[in-house]
């Protein structure tokens, strides 16, 4: 762990999540709603440096103290207002700025030498990490281990680290002692138990409980897609078979463009599925029509209804790999994976070199969890293929069943069913860098544009949406046929 690539490069969503809460009351001396506005990020700043405000209000503290708290709060307010956070940017990644990074520390270094209490030093942790400063923040906490290393904040953020780093001791002894001081708390905070589950299954262990791992080893158990029914049937086998799943507002929303962007991309490379859950008269309409309106995609498509439960977009994120398994085995054609909000770019062509029967996309600064991106796949129909989505499909079902509507379950299963091929036919499944097919910042000519957080953000890929609908919705080639409605429609 010395140079901390795979953890800098992580998601800054992953470096906010443990930071959001920062406990500091010794801020109780300072005007109430302006610690609420540092805290929540929502101090305005630009043109005017944090310290100017904050500096401004007596807090009848001895002169030391006084310096340090608002030393403290300068850093909290540098660092969490309006800048690499990532529901700031409409789900882009930004990196924290150099200059502004140094001007943190500063302040930090200061507070902590004025007043250096437990409070100070766990906020220092978690601001340090939130602006992905990790030499400082194990240099703090090494150099102040007996007196922060049982408090929460910080079991969480060396866990992470740990994880991201592959240091497998660390983090077992994190998971051990979150365990023992949160123990049932941690039922309701879903990151740290995926943390410490993923953690577990790969340090060895095989974990039962929030997420089910034993499906890998079942391939005797048998799935039932008797549940699926057609709307209109796949007939054409003659060329690749884009996948999407959805429910109607992601249908209306999302489907629609990410179909066109294919037709205008590849109609002459790729046909379309569509996978819908419980769909109704409106959208078996519009499905209809569309596959009407665009014969070279030989539109087919399939229903699924799934009864209401706590967690529907765990459901549909989820249950569509379970139809690829099934699709894999009778569509007779490979099949590309995607998210319904993908916008299709560029021409599709399989990577001539190396071979393989799976194209999987590899995030080599993702945690385990997004080890293999369900947003975009490929695969062939071969045993390899076959064998990977079955085990996908078989970890889904299990846990679904069993009620672990666990946020990224899906991206779980992804990656860990990657552990049941053996070595040689790991050699068959491709992991190139997802940069080389998939912009997430809609800034490169690649293959396809995803979106993250925020669907809707302002930028290329709005512009590229409306565009299509502009096309293929709303121009003479194609008047909204009974049923269709507009993508940008809101309030489903």
């Amino acid at each position: 762990m010395n140079k901390f690539l795979r953890i800098k490069g992580m998601h800054q969503f992953y470096r906010d999540v443990f930071t959001r809460d920062i406990y500091l009351p010794e801020a109780g001396v300072m005007p109430e709603h302006v610690v609420a506005a540092i805290l929540s990020g929502k101090l305005t700043i630009s043109g005017e440096q944090p310290e100017t405000i904050i500096h401004a209000f007596d807090t009848g503290l001895d002169v030391k103290k006084d310096d340090a708290l608002k030393k403290m709060l300068c850093a909290i307010a540098i660092a969490i207002a309006n800048r690499a956070l990532d529901e700031n940017n409409e789900g882009y990644q930004r990196e924290f700025p150099v200059g502004l990074s140094t001007n943190v520390i500063k302040y930090l270094e200061s507070a902590l030498e004025y007043d250096n209490n437990i409070n100070y030093l766990i906020a220092a942790i978690q601001i340090l990490f939130r602006i992905n400063e990790i030499s400082a923040v194990l240099f703090l906490i090494e150099h102040n281990f007996s007196a922060v290393d049982k408090f929460e904040p910080v079991m969480k953020i060396l866990l992470l680290i740990s994880l991201m780093e592959g240091d497998h001791i660390l983090a077992l002894d994190m998971i051990k002692q979150l365990l023992l001081s949160k123990g049932p708390q941690l039922a309701g905070d879903m990151t740290t138990s995926l943390m410490i589950t993923c953690g577990l299954y790969q340090a060895g262990g095989m974990p039962e409980n929030f997420i089910d791992f034993r499906p890998l080893n079942n391939s005797g158990y048998a799935i039932d897609y008797s549940g699926y029914t057609w709307l209109s049937k796949k007939e054409s086998a003659t060329k690749t078979t884009v996948l999407i799943a959805c429910d109607k507002h992601y249908y209306f929303e999302h489907a629609l463009p990410a179909i066109y962007s294919i037709y205008e991309t590849n109609r002459d490379e790729l046909d379309v599925h569509l996978h819908l859950y419980n769909s109704d008269d409106e959208v078996n309409t519009s499905v209809m029509a569309l596959r009407q309106r665009l014969p070279e995609l030989h539109i087919s498509a399939s229903v699924e209804y799934i009864a209401a439960n706590c967690a529907m977009n765990v459901s549909y994120a989820c249950r569509r790999f379970v139809f690829l398994s099934y699709a894999l085995k009778n569509f007779n054609t490979p099949i590309i994976g995607v998210d319904a909000d993908v916008l299709i770019r560029k021409r599709w062509s399989l990577p001539a070199s190396p071979a393989s029967d799976l194209l999987l996309m590899k995030g080599d600064t993702s945690p385990f969890w997004e080890d293999v991106l369900g947003s975009f796949l490929y695969a062939e129909p071969s045993d390899v293929a076959q064998k990977y989505f079955d085990a996908v499909a078989r970890f889904i079902d299990v846990n679904l069943k069993a009620g672990n509507y666990v946020w990224f379950l899906d991206q779980v299963a992804l990656s860990a069913s990657l552990d049941v091929l053996t070595e040689g036919e790991q050699t068959m499944v491709s992991r190139p860098a997802r940069s080389s097919l998939i912009d997430l910042n809609h800034k490169n000519d690649v293959f396809c544009w995803l979106v993250t957080t925020v669907k809707n953000a302002e930028g290329p890929y709005k512009q590229y949406k409306s565009s299509l609908i502009e096309k293929y919705q709303h121009s003479p080639f194609s008047p909204n046929p009974a049923g269709e409605r507009s993508p940008d429609r809101s309030g489903e």
